[in-house]
């Protein structure tokens, strides 16, 4: 069965979705605010965004470039969010 936040993004489509650089979200994602999958092919490794990374980060970048959040204060204030989508309470297919 699939789940809604089974999809996955490439970098540029995530780029695009959230509206950061390519740096930010690398930033992010050593910060651990985002958690792509890492795809093999060949000798090359592909990262893939899904839908929670997506919306956490895009929500990330609200707090902090409109109300003012610090990016720890941020990330405080959307760990402690349970509406998100998470893998508990995602619809099935």
């Amino acid at each position: 069965m699939h789940r809604l936040n089974d999809q996955r993004f490439g970098t540029v489509k995530a780029l695009e979705k959230i509206g950061i650089s390519s740096e930010r979200l690398r930033y992010w994602e050593r910060s651990g605010i985002v958690s792509p999958k890492y795809i093999k092919s060949g000798t090359r490794k592909f990262r893939r965004y899904s839908m929670k990374d997506i919306e956490r980060a895009i929500f990330i970048k609200i707090l902090v470039n409109d109300k003012g959040y610090s990016l720890q204060g941020a990330i405080r204030k959307v760990n402690n969010r349970k509406d998100l989508v998470t893998d508990k309470n995602c619809r099935k297919d």
